[in-house]
């Protein structure tokens, strides 16, 4: 068996490994020949200097990993950071907390939602993702003196919506949806608290506040080549591809489960990116919940390329509204601030903000450590032995331990 394993994965490797080529070279052709590559050269001596008197804001957010069977505590918070290049005083950095939220989501008086839900972990996306969105659009609207040049986030710009809109989903509180849109007169009814019309809010506002906001996504687990088919699509519409030719490609694409990042890891070089191409993110419409369709056609389409920073490191997202003045600008600041790390290729600024919001393990056992003190001492004072009994085990729990499993 292993014999005849070695010998077939090698033939099959072999014959995956030719295929790639052929797609790829395919592909590149197909994108070169019709300008859909473009290049920006990696230059910091020169570069670096051009940018003084800029300021750029990278944003993160941080989730607390509580897990306790009595509960469901949420912390959540967005950090920012932003960094002036050129700049030699003490105001050359910035770090800020742009918004934190602590709850309880089997809280029915909580300030994030205003009923429980089954699911919590959509429940903690949902709250997260217009977190997240909340601090890029606090940042966005900033004025003069402190304006920003761009807001670059960690993570997809627009996120699909679908999954949220299930019958049953709570909508937001009042106060959350204050926060989470920067406004403390907003009074909106429960369907415009809904996440699916809060987010939506959200990304309008962001987008016409006018600053360069992108998303930039570390990495693509699916398995949809939606780029490139998207690509395909306009090659076909120009009258470059006939419809058999573009679903061939598409179709040995998909075959050989290569996403969109894995494929134009081989097609593109070093510093090369895709022209920028709107993308529908919300998913084919038979799947959107019938209540929320007429929301969910108004979200705007994410503006979208692969920058492949190095020739080391595989290509990665990003996304901005379609109204984005000067996207190129944009991606030449990732591309320098990708390469700032030896054997790194995302934006190290990201990388700083991911660490600075980031909840520590330590926080998380703290907030867990008062919850088990709470539930102890309302179990004691209920006198009752049966919720005595479970509160001794939520504090004792600690799973099966290894040296105690059973031996073969």
């Amino acid at each position: 068996m292993l014999y005849l394993a070695r010998r077939e994965s090698e033939q099959a490797q072999e014959q995956f490994v030719d295929r790639l080529a052929r797609i790829a070279a395919t592909v590149r052709d197909l994108l070169e020949n019709n300008g859909l590559v473009r290049s920006l050269t990696y230059r910091p001596s020169v570069y670096w200097p051009t940018l003084k008197g800029n300021a750029y804001a990278f944003i993160d957010g941080g989730v607390a990993n509580i897990e306790l069977p009595s509960a469901a505590p949420i912390g959540i918070r967005v950090g920012s950071y932003v960094v002036r290049p050129g700049d030699e005083t003490d105001a050359r950095e910035k770090f800020a907390i742009e918004l934190a939220l602590v709850d309880d989501l089997f809280s029915d008086q909580g300030i994030l939602f205003d009923d429980d839900f089954q699911d919590i972990a959509k429940l903690r996306d949902a709250a997260r993702m217009s977190s997240e969105i909340a601090a890029a659009l606090k940042l966005a609207q900033t004025g003069p003196p402190d304006s920003l040049n761009a807001v670059i986030v960690h993570g997809p710009l627009v996120n699909p919506v679908a999954p949220y809109g299930l019958e049953g989903f709570p909508p937001f509180g009042l106060v959350a949806c204050r926060k989470f849109l920067a406004n403390d007169a907003w009074d909106g009814d429960e369907t415009a608290r809904n996440f699916v019309s809060v987010y939506l809010e959200q990304l309008k506002a962001l987008r016409d506040t006018g600053t360069p906001v992108v998303g930039a996504v570390e990495r693509s687990i699916g398995r949809d080549p939606v780029v490139l088919r998207r690509l395909l699509d306009k090659l076909q519409r120009d009258g470059v591809l006939k419809q058999n030719e573009a679903k061939k490609v598409e179709d040995e694409v998909i075959a050989y489960g290569l996403n969109d990042a894995a494929l134009l890891d081989v097609v593109l070089a070093e510093g090369e990116y895709v022209t920028p191409i709107p993308v529908m993110r919300q998913g084919p419409e038979s799947k959107w919940p019938e209540e929320w369709k007429r929301w969910i056609r108004e979200y705007p389409d994410a503006l979208t390329t692969y920058l492949k920073p190095s020739a080391l490191v595989m290509p990665f997202r990003i996304e901005a509204f379609e109204n984005i003045a000067d996207f190129e600008a944009v991606l030449d600041l990732i591309l320098h601030t990708s390469r700032l790390l030896p054997s790194y290729g995302f934006p190290v600024g990201l990388d700083i903000v991911d660490k600075f919001a980031k909840v520590p393990a330590w926080m998380s056992r703290s907030i867990k450590g008062q919850h088990q003190i709470v539930l102890l001492k309302k179990a004691l004072e209920s006198g009752d032995p049966a919720t005595i009994a479970f509160a001794k085990r939520v504090l004792a729990a600690k799973g099966r331990d290894w040296l105690f499993r059973p031996t073969a």
